[in-house]
């Protein structure tokens, strides 16, 4: 029986979009934070974004392949600044808040609108619920969680810039449903990835997978054969997973 249902952020909860024309924006608001904590650069902000753009590509093709994530200072200076002469200790102390920064401002993110129905209605059947994320910063997905007023729902969440590995490394889904208080089988995962969400799910032994179409889905899966690893379950909004068997209520909604 499933009793669990853990979800990704990042193109599932949330819609996340890039486009060219958020890049001179990011830049700027970096650029200005670095200078304000006595960090300058001297870079055009459109140009400085495409710098870090090009390096968090390459971070995250490293990442895809070793399956490690980093923290905020070691991605902010051994990628994304290491071309830059900067102060060291007080990147240190900022880092978190450049990954920060960057995910607000290269990304534009809103709440799918039907989240929070979703999660009320799962809970309301008995589900224990609980979140996994890639991510390069330790504070921005619980921020934004309490800003879309879901923080609540969630027994456990865990982010891989501090459990140091990446989705879809198995060790991920199996802490979390050991959080949960449930075995693998009885968990089921959410996402928009295959080659994250779909292959993580099933190295871990969990009962079955669902996938939402997102703005991410193309460019993450773009390498990777992912035709015979399609997830159990296809759904084109979030409140079509009620309408699952696997989303049988355990509890009745009057308890």
């Amino acid at each position: 029986m499933v009793k669990a249902f853990i979800f990704d952020m990042g193109g599932t909860l949330e819609d996340v979009i890039h486009k060219p024309e958020f890049n001179d924006g990011c830049g700027k608001v970096i650029l200005q934070y670095l200078d304000s904590h006595g960090i300058p650069i001297e870079m055009e902000s459109e140009a400085f974004a495409l710098h870090l753009e090009q390096k968090n590509r390459e971070y995250r093709h490293w990442g895809m392949e070793s399956l490690r994530e980093l923290d905020p200072y070691s991605i902010w200076s051994q990628w994304y600044l290491k071309d830059f002469n900067v102060d060291q200790d007080r990147l240190r102390t900022i880092a978190d808040k450049l990954a920060n920064l960057w995910e607000r401002g290269y990304y534009q993110r809103t709440l799918r609108p039907e989240s929070k129905e979703l999660l009320q209605g799962l809970q309301a059947r008995g589900f224990r619920l609980g979140v996994i994320s890639n991510t390069g910063c330790q504070t921005q997905v619980i921020e934004i969680l309490h800003e879309y007023d879901l923080h609540h729902f969630f027994d456990t969440i865990y982010l891989s810039s501090i459990a140091g590995f990446r989705k879809p490394h198995a060790d991920l889904f199996l802490a979390a449903a050991a959080d949960l208080g449930v075995a693998p089988k009885e968990c089921v995962y959410v996402g928009d990835t295959v080659s994250r969400d779909v292959r993580g799910a099933r190295a871990a032994g969990y009962a079955a997978s669902v996938r939402i179409q997102s703005h991410l889905t193309e460019v993450s899966d773009i390498r990777y054969d992912v035709g015979v690893e399609e997830a159990d379950h296809l759904v084109s909004s979030l409140l079509d997973i009620l309408e699952l068997k696997i989303a049988t209520p355990i509890v009745s909604a009057t308890q």
